[in-house]
């Protein structure tokens, strides 16, 4: 490892030690658990690899995809729990946006998990593959969710704002870093390796501003239109499972 990537490292490690105290003093751990428990996580991780990298490298790189695995599944609760934030008032249109969404992320968990016990490729190869296929849903979940609270005008908080803001621009780095490995295999190791804690360096700044103090979003004075919008999409589709019912019956009927 270059001594400026240590560097980025080791300030990565600082940062994610200084938001989760910031978290107990500033008291918005009780809002946001799932993302202090990625913090928290990715802290211990980044900690315990440090010190195998120093002391017992030969040990790295299997424990290094384990506890990728580890962090990306909890990474996958972090865009969950944005939802819930940002559509947290308005409970048919976030059941379902976030039942949409749990269910594309298990499916691809569920197809990567197979391949790992089958056998049929390395740990590190589908790793990467299922890294790859988990980011880009996120970065998909996030760029909509973007869109609709742009075009609903949902009102989001400071500290909201920036969780989604910071993991929107990690998720898109890691989208374009994997992409990147996968087309140019051990060509662009060297770059990765700099480019990524870059990128978390950057994301993690943003949060250190974003959430250095408690700031919650202010209520919608009026009626959502995204409500009115989700419960017309639900009588339409209530209507078409009934009428597809009916016609289910009449072609069993003898």
């Amino acid at each position: 490892m270059k001594s400026y990537t240590l560097i980025l490292w080791l300030a990565c490690v600082g940062l994610e030690c200084v938001l989760v105290i910031r978290a107990w003093v500033a008291k918005w751990f009780r809002e946001y658990p799932i993302f202090l428990a990625y913090l928290a996580g990715v802290f211990v991780q980044d900690v315990v690899l440090l010190t195998v990298y120093v002391f017992k490298f030969r040990y790295y790189t299997p424990l290094y995809w384990y506890a990728e695995f580890f962090s990306l599944a909890v990474g996958c609760g972090v865009t969950w729990e944005i939802f819930r934030l940002v559509l947290g008032r308005y409970p048919g249109a976030g059941r379902m946006a976030r039942n949409v969404l749990l269910a594309a992320l298990l499916m691809v968990i569920s197809k990567g998990v197979l391949s790992a016990l089958s056998g049929g490729a390395s740990w590190p190869s589908t790793a990467v593959e299922l890294e790859r296929n988990l980011r880009a849903i996120q970065a998909v979940s996030l760029i909509v969710l973007a869109l609709l609270s742009i075009y609903y005008a949902i009102p989001i908080g400071r500290n909201v704002k920036g969780i989604l803001s910071g993991y929107g621009l990690f998720i898109a780095s890691c989208v374009v870093t994997l992409t990147l490995r996968a087309s140019l295999g051990s060509q662009f190791q060297a770059a990765w390796v700099f480019i990524q804690p870059l990128c978390y360096t950057g994301v993690l700044l943003i949060w250190c501003g974003s959430l250095w103090n408690y700031a919650p979003a202010t209520a919608p004075e009026l009626r959502p239109k995204i409500e009115e919008d989700y419960e017309a999409l639900a009588r339409v589709t209530r209507k078409r499972l009934i009428q597809a019912r009916g016609y289910l019956d009449k072609s069993i009927r003898p």
